[in-house]
C-alpha cells in the first residue's frame, strides 16, 4: 500500500472511532462533556500527527530525489567537461594539466553525492548497488585524476628546471680529433 493511501486509510479510521466514541454527541453532564473534550482533542492531536507523517514523508522523499538530481546534473555537466577536452585532443596525448584541473569538479560533486546517499540511504532507499557503482567509478575518477596531477607536477618541475638551467645532467661531450 502506498504511504498516501495508508494516510487516507489510517485517518478514516480515526474519524470512526472518533464518531463510535461519542465524541460527536452533545450531553448536559460537565464530566462527561469534558471526557468528551478530552477525547476530541486526543483523536485531533492523533489527527494533526497523521497529517504531519503522512505529509512530511512525500515531502521529504520529493526534497531527497530533487537533492539527488542537481548532484546528478553537477556530475553530468563535469562528465561532459572532460569528455568535451578528451574529444578536443582528437586521439592525441591529452594534456595532464588540464586534465588535473578538470577532474577536481567531478571528484568534488562525486564525494558530496556520496556522503548525501549514505547520509540518507534509509530514508532516499538508495540501492546498495547504486552505491556500491558510484564509489567505484569515484575510485577510478580518484586514480586517474591522481596520475594526471602526478604527471603534471612532473612536467611543470622539469619545465622549471631546463629554464633555470639545472635540467637533467648533461652528457660530457665526446673528445674530438684522433685519440
Amino acid at each position: 500500500m502506498r504511504p498516501d493511501a495508508a494516510c487516507r486509510v489510517f485517518a478514516a479510521f480515526v474519524r470512526r472511532c472518533a464518531a463510535r466514541n461519542g465524541t460527536t454527541a452533545m450531553t448536559n453532564d460537565t464530566s462527561e462533556r469534558k471526557r468528551a473534550a478530552r477525547r476530541v482533542r486526543s483523536f485531533a492531536l492523533l489527527g494533526l500527527l497523521v497529517a504531519a507523517i503522512c505529509g512530511a514523508r512525500p515531502a521529504l522523499a520529493q526534497s531527497c530525489g530533487d537533492d539527488l538530481q542537481k548532484l546528478a546534473q553537477k556530475r553530468e555537466a563535469s562528465m561532459q567537461s572532460i569528455n568535451g577536452v578528451v574529444a578536443a585532443a582528437h586521439g592525441k596525448p591529452l594534456d595532464p594539466a588540464i586534465f588535473c584541473a578538470k577532474t577536481a569538479p567531478l571528484i568534488s560533486v562525486e564525494s558530496a553525492m556520496i556522503a548525501y546517499m549514505e547520509k540518507n540511504k534509509e530514508w532516499c532507499q538508495v540501492p546498495d548497488d547504486a552505491l556500491a557503482q558510484l564509489k567505484a567509478a569515484h575510485a577510478k575518477t580518484i586514480g586517474f585524476s591522481t596520475k594526471a596531477c602526478t604527471v603534471a607536477e612532473k612536467i611543470k618541475k622539469m619545465k622549471e628546471q631546463a629554464a633555470q638551467g639545472g635540467g637533467p645532467p648533461q652528457a660530457q661531450p665526446l673528445p674530438a680529433g684522433p685519440l
